[in-house]
């Protein structure tokens, strides 16, 4: 099984006290089978982006590209034709049914959905409709 992290989960890495139970599940997980998609890359570099000057903006600049770079090169999944098709069938679903979704949680789904990930997230009503495969490593 191949699994995709969600923006808060690989950020938890990095929180200044990390939960302890998403650091054993990564752990616990064999490094080729857990993926990144270029949507997180492009939310943790906006996360950067928004810290004011300081050494911790410029120690998680450091850690984004010289470490979550290097350790997920090779799997990180990117938007494909397919990808996007996926896409346009998830949204046009969801608004058919009257649900709506952020454009970039409806982004990781369709990556998710079409590349056969579990998807591991926090957030699980975000995802809840998508019809993908879901692990919370908070509970």
């Amino acid at each position: 099984m191949n699994y995709l992290l969600d923006t808060n989960v690989i950020s938890e890495l990095v929180a200044k006290q990390p939960n302890q139970k998403v650091v054993d599940w990564i752990d616990g997980r064999d490094p080729d089978t857990v993926y990144l998609s270029v949507i997180t890359i492009g939310e943790l570099r906006k996360g950067v982006e928004k810290l004011p000057p300081s050494k911790r903006r410029d120690a998680l600049m450091d850690w984004l590209t010289t470490d979550v770079l290097i350790r997920f090169q090779g799997r990180i999944a990117a938007i494909t034709i397919e990808v996007m098709l996926t896409w346009g069938q998830l949204t046009g679903q969801l608004e058919q049914a009257g649900l709506s979704m952020a454009a970039v949680d409806s982004f990781i789904a369709a990556i998710a959905r079409e590349g056969g990930y579990t998807l591991v997230t926090r957030n699980e009503a975000d995802f809840q409709h998508t019809g993908v495969a879901i692990v919370n490593p908070w509970q």
